[in-house]
């Protein structure tokens, strides 16, 4: 049976099929504003006797829907320039600048050049190290420049600067987009007619914490097979004692906290899986957290990057330094980067 995401995925490829080609009685054209129109063959009969051509102008109901679904199954929100005050690059340049420099590959120097003076030019870019995720980030533009190409054919022709804005202006209304989607979904959830705006205000932020401190209570224990103790669980979560909890004599309520999420996360999970799925559930994840223990450093970041970035290390290596990467993923782990 398919999954929901495999269903989905069949209806964006098939409503690519049908908005993003056109046939013997639909064309596209372009106004010297810039506007597409669409030219409709063979349409109403006019009162001379003939069926003449209609022009629509603007985007069809099902290319509509075709950039909704790509967006919503493949955008990514990125926070732009101006959306936080700090002196970091904001996601969303970094992403474009790696992007524009995957097109323009790694060895082509005044290519490379061209693209950091057009985002100098427009302040969206500033010094600073890159981590190895910048460089995966550009990646998660590649929707939009698809969605680009498309409606302007002539996009990989304009200048950096012009693509450059261009991309980062669609960034800002895809954002706005996934903000409305996630909004209406939600409202069409568990919203309600008389609440402000319909939605709650305090959204549910613990639970996927609550979930996990479940997990590893279940699943990962000490080196003499003990449960993890609460305390190293809230360590592992990120999870800080309050001020009143940090000295030894109160450290049982900051445990009492951590055991507190652990049995609410337990009630998550059995909620979803009934009893008897719980039992399943936390079976499988021992066999794999086992099969996961035989595997070697180099197997376990391989998979890690085809999970993450679907992405095969070979083919990531092209785009970002080994070492970048090792050091990202020695600093999920909590470790420090290396240095050379």
């Amino acid at each position: 049976m398919e999954s929901i995401r495999e269903k989905l995925e069949s209806l964006l490829r098939s409503l690519a099929s049908d908005a993003l080609e056109e046939d013997e009685n639909t064309k596209r054209a372009r106004h010297s504003s810039g506007q597409v129109m669409r030219l409709l063959l063979n349409a109403k009969r006019t009162e001379q006797g003939y069926r003449g051509a209609e022009v629509l102008v603007g985007l069809s109901r099902t290319e509509e829907a075709y950039v909704a679904a790509v967006l919503a199954l493949k955008g990514e929100e990125m926070e732009r320039e101006g959306d936080k005050k700090n002196d970091k690059m904001a996601r969303a340049s970094k992403a474009i600048l790696f992007f524009e420099l995957m097109r323009a590959h790694r060895t082509d120097e005044a290519a490379r050049d061209a693209v950091h003076q057009a985002m100098k030019e427009l302040g969206l870019y500033k010094e600073e190290r890159f981590k190895g995720t910048d460089y995966i980030d550009g990646y998660n533009l590649t929707p939009l420049y698809e969605l680009l190409r498309y409606f302007r054919p002539d996009f990989d022709d304009v200048s950096e600067k012009e693509r450059i804005e261009l991309l980062e202006r669609t960034i800002g209304y895809a954002n706005n987009y996934l903000k409305a989607l996630r909004r209406l979904t939600a409202f069409l959830q568990y919203g309600k007619p008389g609440a402000y705006e319909g939605l709650p205000t305090k959204p549910v932020t613990q639970a996927a914490k609550q979930v996990r401190a479940a997990e590893f209570r279940e699943l990962v224990g000490t080196e003499r097979g003990a449960p993890l103790p609460y305390a190293k669980i809230g360590k592992l979560l990120g999870e800080k004692p309050t001020p009143g909890q940090m000295q030894p004599h109160l450290k049982r309520g900051y445990e009492a906290r951590i055991k507190g999420m652990v049995e609410d996360g337990k009630g998550i999970l059995k909620q979803a899986l009934g009893e008897e799925g719980y039992r399943a559930y936390m079976e499988e994840k021992r066999a794999e957290l086992e099969h996961w223990q035989t595997l070697s450093k180099d197997e376990q970041d391989a998979i890690q990057m085809e999970e993450n970035f679907g992405l095969a290390p070979g083919d990531a290596y092209e785009i970002v330094d080994e070492q970048d990467y090792r050091d990202y993923m020695k600093a999920r782990r909590g470790g420090s980067p290396e240095t050379s």
